[in-house]
Order: C-alpha cells, then sequence, then structure tokens
C-alpha cells in the first residue's frame, strides 16, 4: 500500500545529509513503509532492527559494523534503515557517531513509536542532524490507491477559483473512491483492520491494540499505577469526542484530582492514543483558558455515528497539516473555533498564526449553520462542510461549499 510520504519524504534538494526521524502510532505502518522504500531502491540488507538481539551484538562486538555493509552495496547513495534503536541505553550517542562517519556516503531513516518521539525531545546531541516527520491512520487517497488530486500546496483550498475548485471535485469518480471511505470509517485508518475489513477481526484488533499501549507504551513513559483508572478515562472520553472536554467534569466522574487528570489525559496523548485540538482566538491568553477537544487515532474507538465520522475528519485534516507543515509551506496548526455565544466550527486550520479554511463535519446535514456563515463573513476565509452520507457538491456565496467528503478528503490526500 502505498503512502503519501513516499512522494516528499526522499526529497534529495531537503533530506540530503539529515537523518530522517520518521515516528507516529504504533501499528500504523512504519516498519511496511521502510521496508517498501528499501525494496524498490534495492537496499533490503540495510534494514536493521534493533529489537533483534543479532543486531544489537554485532554493534557491540564492532562499532563499525556498518563499514563491511555499505561497502557492499552499489548504489551511490543508500539508506539505511534503524528500527527501534531508542531501546538502546546509549542509542542517541551511537546515531550521532554512525551519522557523523557516513554522512557522505548513506542517509539514515530512524522508525519508531511513542518512545522515540518521547527520547528526540529531550536533550539535544542529535539538533541539527535530522528532520522529523509523522506517519498517521490511512488518507483516502491512500485507502483507494488514487493519488490523482491530491493537493500539491495550499492556494485552491485558500483562495478556490470557484470554478476550478467545483470541476476539480466533480471530476472524482463514485467507485474510485466511496467504496474505500466507507470502509475507511467503518475499520478506521490503520492498515491490519483496513486491509483485513473484517468486524470481528476489527474488534479484537482494538481491543488488543489499546490493551497493548496501556500495559507497555504507558508503563513505560509514565509512573501512572492506576491503570483501571486510565481505562475507565478512555470510556469517558470516547463520549465526549467532538465537544471541549471539562476537566472538573472528568474529575468528579473519576473521583480523583484535576491535576492526576491532566496527567492522564497528557499520558494518553504521549503514547499516541488521542491527540488534542485547542480553540483559536485571536487573544492567546483567552484562547488557552478555553477547553481542549480530544480525539482517538483510532476513530472506530467511538460509537456515536456523528461524533465517529467527527473523530475521523480531524484525524485526516491532521495529516493533512502534518503533510504541508513537513513541505514547508508554511506553520500550519489545526484548532476549532467558539465565541462566548456558543457558536462553533469543528475545525479550522491556522496559517503562520491566522485562520486559513475553516471545516465542518456532518452526517447527513447539507444546510449550512449560522455558526459557519458567521465565522466565514468574519473571518474572510473559506468554509467547507464535509457530508458524509449524500453526494453533494454545492458552491455558495463568500466561499461557502456544501460537498461529500469522500470527494473533499481525496483532495486531502
Amino acid at each position: 500500500m502505498k503512502r503519501i510520504q513516499s512522494l516528499y519524504l526522499f526529497d534529495p534538494e531537503v533530506s540530503a545529509r539529515k537523518m530522517i526521524f520518521l515516528f507516529g502510532p504504533r501499528q500504523v505502518g512504519k516498519t511496511t513503509f521502510v521496508k517498501n522504500r528499501l525494496r524498490e531502491i534495492k537496499n533490503e540488507e540495510l534494514y536493521f532492527d534493533w529489537d533483534d538481539p543479532y543486531v544489537r551484538r554485532e554493534y557491540t562486538k564492532n562499532p563499525h559494523f556498518l563499514k563491511a555493509y555499505l561497502a557492499r552495496i552499489r548504489n551511490k547513495f543508500p539508506l539505511v534503515a534503524f528500527d527501534e534503536i531508542h531501546k538502546h541505553k546509549n542509542w542517541k550517542n551511537i546515531l550521532k557517531g554512525l551519522c557523523d562517519l557516513h554522512s557522505e556516503e548513506a542517509q539514515f531513516i530512524v522508525t519508531g513509536s511513542a518512545r522515540l518521539d518521547y527520547f528526540r525531545r529531550s536533550g539535544d546531541s542529535l539538533v541539527g542532524r535530522y528532520f522529523s516527520y509523522r506517519l498517521l491512520p490511512l488518507g483516502l487517497a491512500e485507502a483507494a490507491g488514487n493519488f490523482d488530486f491530491i493537493l500539491k500546496d495550499d492556494v485552491i483550498l485558500a483562495q478556490p477559483d470557484k470554478q476550478d475548485f467545483l470541476r476539480t471535485i466533480q471530476q472524482m469518480k463514485e467507485k474510485a473512491f466511496k467504496g474505500p471511505f466507507e470502509r475507511l470509517m467503518t475499520y478506521g485508518g490503520f492498515p491490519e483492520p483496513f486491509l483485513k475489513a473484517k468486524k470481528s477481526f476489527s474488534n479484537k484488533w482494538k481491543r488488543d491494540y489499546k490493551s497493548l499501549l496501556i500495559h507497555e507504551d504507558l508503563r513505560d513513559l509514565t509512573r501512572i499505577q492506576d491503570i483501571k483508572g486510565i481505562e475507565q478515562l478512555l470510556l469517558l472520553l470516547s463520549e465526549r469526542i467532538a465537544s471541549p472536554l471539562s476537566i472538573n467534569s472528568l474529575r468528579d466522574d473519576l473521583q480523583v484530582n484535576h491535576k492526576t487528570v491532566s496527567s492522564w489525559l497528557e499520558a494518553l496523548k504521549k503514547i499516541y492514543l488521542t491527540f488534542s485540538i485547542t480553540p483559536w482566538s485571536k487573544r492567546i491568553a483567552r484562547a488557552i483558558k478555553k477547553e481542549a477537544k480530544f480525539y482517538f487515532f483510532d476513530w472506530t474507538m467511538v460509537s456515536d455515528e456523528g461524533a465517529r465520522f467527527e473523530n475521523a475528519i480531524a484525524v485526516l485534516l491532521l495529516r493533512l497539516v502534518c503533510r504541508w507543515n513537513e513541505l514547508g509551506l508554511g506553520d500550519f496548526e489545526l484548532r476549532y473555533i467558539r465565541n462566548q455565544q456558543g457558536q462553533e466550527v469543528d475545525f479550522v486550520v491556522i496559517k503562520d498564526q491566522r485562520p486559513f479554511a475553516l471545516f465542518e463535519a456532518k452526517k447527513s446535514d447539507i444546510h449550512i449553520p449560522n455558526s459557519g456563515a458567521y465565522f466565514n463573513k468574519l473571518l474572510k476565509i473559506p468554509y467547507y462542510q464535509m457530508v458524509s452520507d449524500y453526494d453533494i457538491v454545492e458552491a455558495y456565496p463568500d466561499n461557502r461549499y456544501v460537498v461529500s467528503a469522500w470527494r473533499l478528503l481525496a483532495l486531502l490526500g
């Protein structure tokens, strides 16, 4: 399965002489992505899994073991992949030494999940030696295996030429994207349950996946002992997706203090089980005081259909924001917007600290709500309403659009 990162991750004009750090949720396909790349360029023997005792033993016996491998490779500038190296006690110094020694001979890609991201942030011995990238659950273009419509930049969404935008949207064939879209909504964006497409397998995978994160990654990265409390928190979160989250309310339900709830929520983000988005406000101080929204990377953990659809859109917009940041198109963030009168739009993409475009997720409502029209006029930015259950393409004054979700998601990648 082709991933969108393959279009830009190995661009020599950007990443040459830099290590690539590829991280993201467990079982999202990082190892498969790297192995496929090595197979394409015929470098399979340069994959090193540091969970393998043989690899660790080979390095211990000869810290310059890589020289022999590189000598056998015919490629002018091969790719060396280190998987799970962050589990080695001295991993940063190992990487630093190998990179400094072989930076003119090879490029390095380092993969890992929560622990790699966490350990990467602590200490600065690798600063300036790598670019970081995130591999997230599948987008619709990946799920459909069709990359024909993916936006290469942010221009068409920020300043859409109405006729050109509508013509592009209407060119998409339902048979190419509608089925993969429905499958993505049902089974989530993690490759294994998506490809299996069986409800019984998906349910078992989801249960085992959650258990793995809580009992292994959570234990390794935090000092949290109250696993039952965490499991109860997850149940409460699944019922409160799509709404600003009140820590005080959770504190009362869980019978723990405010600091404990906050630390638990941060821990769930740290292990890539959840992520949060905060409200946007012109006055940053006001925005900080408002409540964040939390979402699951695996949206199938949400039972309510409307909330699950919004959760899926949150993940897919987060993919877009990460990709545009990685392409160097600007400093993008995913936020939501809400005023004191309770008017709200589900998502607003921010570019360079300014609102860029509004996105609303609706299961079946094709009518633009008053809040959408209000913020569209106030901020003078496009408004896109993605509808799950209907095939619709409608344009309204002031750059407002109501579009089938599968059509717009094919553009977003």
